[in-house]
């Protein structure tokens, strides 16, 4: 393995980890890539890959022992928590075992891996990384699980940071939007299965709002920018004398982060309302927010 800085990479196997793992490892970074599944070996990469789950925690105790094994001096100098799933339901028919298994990967996964590595870090004073979501700032429909998630997160990085910051360790929260990792076929899939299994009522409220909601999130992340922009990101922030404590990355990014900051909720309901559902603006009564 390469003799640079050492960082480990979850959920590497697809998307945004496999870009990330590419790049820093183009960059002379030793990576270890956490992967469900090890893939056949490659000429293509120096990085090395290490059997992950982070809902499971024989899993990441044995991740720890395979990368602390083959740190250098330096040890451990960052984690990128990538690792997540998607989810798009109407919450009145979320089973919430489904809700439940969105926080274990997206949440729980998250605060175990950072927990079990981050006694690594403190030699190095290194770096945290948690790949967000501007879905930590603006929860759009059907999103109830996602969004919460991506919400701890922001709340995560925060706590991190500040108990932290004696230690010189650095958090940092990634905050990507419309990226063409290749999720939304997979999620398009699941709305497919859930519109099938909604009961009569559940159909005749949200088959047609559901839809539509597809068709808009499949144009959104076809059309968004490439996974290779986050992994810039995550370069940028590793390489910065004083990283960023947020980092906004992504097409439509800083036009989500204006409508999160500045728009009323009544106004920025109204606005999702008719993106993401098709309901006409004429049709919506504006209620002032009390």
């Amino acid at each position: 393995m390469k003799d640079g800085p050492s960082v480990l990479v979850t959920g590497a196997s697809s998307g945004i980890g496999l870009a990330t793992a590419r790049i820093l490892d183009q960059a002379d970074f030793r990576v270890f890539a956490g992967v469900r599944k090890l893939t056949q070996p490659s000429e293509s990469h120096a990085w090395h890959e290490v059997v992950l789950d982070v809902t499971s925690a024989e899993s990441i105790s044995a991740a720890r022992s395979a990368v602390e094994s083959q740190l250098g001096e330096g040890g451990l100098f960052a984690i990128v928590n990538n690792a997540g799933v998607g989810d798009a339901s109407p919450l009145e028919f979320t089973p919430l075992d489904q809700f439940r298994a969105v926080f274990e990967v997206n949440v729980f996964g998250v605060v175990a891996v950072t927990k079990a590595f981050l006694p690594l870090l403190h030699e190095s004073r290194g770096r945290i990384l948690l790949i967000g979501s501007v879905g930590g700032m603006v929860t759009i429909p059907f999103g109830s699980a996602l969004c919460a998630s991506k919400h701890a997160i922001e709340s995560i990085a925060d706590a991190l940071r500040l108990e932290l910051g004696e230690s010189g360790i650095r958090v940092t929260c990634i905050q990507p939007a419309s990226i063409n990792s290749g999720s939304a076929e997979k999620l398009a899939v699941q709305m497919e299965k859930t519109i099938d299994n909604l009961p009569p009522d559940g159909r005749d409220r949200y088959f047609a709002r559901m839809r539509h909601f597809m068709k808009v999130a499949l144009a959104s992340e076809t059309g968004g920018s490439s996974p290779d922009v986050v992994g810039l990101a995550v370069l940028k922030v590793l390489r910065a004398k004083i990283p960023p404590t947020r980092k906004l990355v992504g097409k439509h990014a800083h036009l989500l982060r204006f409508i999160a900051r500045w728009l009323p909720d009544a106004l920025r309901d109204r606005l999702f309302r008719h993106l993401f559902l098709r309901v006409p603006y004429s049709t919506q009564v504006h209620r002032p927010v009390q």
